[in-house]
């Protein structure tokens, strides 16, 4: 459901999708996508399903270590099952 996804992309991917990436040599959050809330996560939904669910391509070279079960949530809450 959304609640475990919301921690997934609050625990791997908004040190950098913020309004104040807390990642070293980040001024702005790339793509100008922020993930911090609940509804910037929703707005993201189709974006965070592409890069970290059905690719892996985020987080870049798995810096914040996604694992393959919480990429599974992803592609679940996506595909609505």
């Amino acid at each position: 459901g959304f609640a475990e996804v919301r921690d997934v992309v609050l625990g791997r991917c908004s040190m950098c999708h913020a309004a104040e990436p807390g990642w070293e040599g980040l001024h702005w959050p790339p793509k100008g996508v922020m993930l911090e809330t609940d509804a910037q996560i929703a707005a993201h939904a189709r974006e965070i399903y592409l890069q970290a669910g059905a690719s892996r391509a985020m987080p870049p070279g798995n810096r914040s270590f996604m694992t393959d079960e919480e990429r599974a949530l992803i592609r679940a809450w996506y595909q609505g099952a």
